[in-house]
C-alpha cells in the first residue's frame, strides 16, 4: 500500500514537471534576447565585418587603429593559439581600437550595425579570455612537507 501511494505521487509529480514545459519558456527568451543570438567573427563573417565597416565607417576604415583591429581579428580566425604570441604593445592598442570602434557602431541607428556590434563584442570577449588565461593556474599545487623527524631524547 506505502509503494503504491509514493509511485502515484511520484507520478503525479512528474506529470506536473513535464507539461509545465519550460524547455518552451527557455526558448523564447533566448530567441528574443539578441545578446544570445551574437556569433564570433570567424571563418569568413571578419570579412564580411570588414567590407560593413568599409563601407559603412569610411573615415575610421582608414584609421591604424582599424588596421589592428583588422589584424587581431584575423589571427583569431586563422588561429586562436597564435594571439598567445602577441606583444603588450599590440593588446593596448587593440583594447584602445575596441574602444573607439564600439562608440562608432553604437552610433549607426540601423539593425545591422547592432548585430555586427554584438558580434564584434562576443569576439573581443573571446579574445580578452585568451589573453588573460593563464597555463600555469592549471598545473595542480604540490606542497612539499618535510618528513617528520622525531626528536631525540638528548633535547629533552
Amino acid at each position: 500500500m506505502n509503494t503504491t501511494k509514493k509511485s502515484f505521487i511520484f507520478a503525479a509529480v512528474l506529470g506536473v514537471i513535464l507539461f509545465a514545459s519550460p524547455a518552451v519558456s527557455f526558448s523564447e527568451i533566448v530567441r528574443n534576447d539578441s545578446s544570445a543570438r551574437a556569433q564570433v567573427l570567424a571563418k569568413g563573417t571578419e570579412v564580411e565585418f570588414s567590407k560593413f565597416v568599409n563601407e559603412n565607417l569610411t573615415r575610421y576604415s582608414k584609421k591604424s587603429e582599424w588596421s589592428v583591429i583588422e589584424k587581431i581579428v584575423t589571427l583569431y580566425s586563422q588561429s586562436p593559439s597564435k594571439l598567445l604570441n602577441t606583444m603588450d604593445a599590440d593588446k593596448k592598442a587593440f583594447n584602445e581600437a575596441v574602444k573607439t570602434l564600439n562608440t562608432k557602431l553604437n552610433r549607426q541607428r540601423s539593425e545591422q550595425a547592432g548585430q555586427w556590434s554584438r558580434d564584434f563584442n562576443k569576439t573581443v570577449q573571446q579574445i580578452q579570455f585568451i589573453w588573460n588565461f593563464d597555463i600555469e593556474s592549471l598545473t595542480p599545487v604540490v606542497f612539499e612537507t618535510p618528513l617528520y623527524v622525531a626528536p631525540t631524547t638528548e633535547s629533552l
